[in-house]
């Protein structure tokens, strides 16, 4: 129960974010919207930054965690990058008006989970650390481009991340 609650909260965050913008949301205003009590939202968060981390990474698990065992990585890779298109007016409010979370690092390194699972043979700290600034790159490329004034299209942009792993797991084999 704790779970739906918690998503149904999270899902009142996005849905306010959008209408208010992430520096007027309240808690009072996510609340409302969730149709609970206010003090309920504290029972599961201390703020909206700790809301906005839960959101990104629960959002990033059903995204990547969940499939690594039903999809290839560059499907993941191509799911990552539709998710953040397909929300790209809240993940940009985000970015744009808030610099306690750090987006990008939470979307590298659920990037970077999908490559350490598939890359079972990377158990060398120094691959690890490859793969995961080579996740946090992409991650890069990929919240610059939410909030760019000409983004690019996230077909492109997936594109160029497989290449990317593809040939930095061609040199590492």
């Amino acid at each position: 129960m704790a779970y739906i609650t918690k998503k149904k909260i999270a899902q009142a965050f996005h849905d306010v974010v959008l209408v208010r913008g992430f520096s007027r949301t309240s808690v009072t205003a996510i609340m409302s919207t969730a149709d609970f009590r206010r003090q309920t939202f504290y029972d599961y968060f201390q703020d909206k930054y700790e809301l906005l981390t839960w959101f990104i990474d629960d959002t990033l698990t059903e995204t990547v965690e969940h499939n690594l065992n039903y999809l290839p990585w560059i499907d993941i890779i191509k799911l990552v990058c539709y998710e953040l298109d397909a929300n790209r007016q809240f993940y940009a409010e985000c970015i744009n008006t808030q610099h306690e979370i750090d987006v990008t690092a939470l979307v590298g390194n659920h990037l970077a989970t999908s490559l350490l699972t598939e890359l079972t043979h990377a158990n060398t700290t120094e691959t690890a650390a490859l793969i995961w600034l080579l996740c946090l790159g992409i991650a890069q490329s990929l919240t610059h481009n939410i909030v760019a004034n000409h983004p690019e299209d996230y077909e492109v942009l997936s594109q160029h991340a497989i290449a990317a792993i593809e040939m930095t797991l061609e040199i590492l084999n």
